[in-house]
């Protein structure tokens, strides 16, 4: 089925395509950042120049600090995840009769 011709997209399923495309890219963020990371630690510890050597280890530390920034968000990220699930799988408590939190 074509682009033109098929059913547009519910809210909610692009609404989870926008988050899953935010989180690969977080995720491809990361990854560069780690990687960018390892190179500069592994040219800091060849390097011989003291002014390149400070240079690399400010390259190094701010890539840490992206990276602790980043990992920060996907936890927060992970935490919504999880109460989203829980709050779909739970069953009504005991006081609800199912009017979404009226007493009984």
């Amino acid at each position: 089925m074509s682009r033109l011709t098929s059913p547009p997209l519910s809210s909610e399923r692009a609404s989870l395509d926008k988050l899953t495309s935010s989180i690969r890219g977080k995720l491809q963020f990361m990854d560069y950042l780690v990687r960018a990371a390892n190179a500069d630690v592994l040219r800091l510890q060849s390097e011989n120049d003291p002014g390149t050597k400070i240079f690399l280890r400010q390259l190094v530390e701010m890539h840490t600090q992206s990276l602790a920034i980043e990992t920060e968000n996907m936890r927060l990220m992970g935490e919504l995840c999880h109460s989203l699930e829980a709050a779909t799988v739970a069953p009504p408590g005991p006081a609800s009769n199912g009017n979404y939190g009226e007493a009984v």
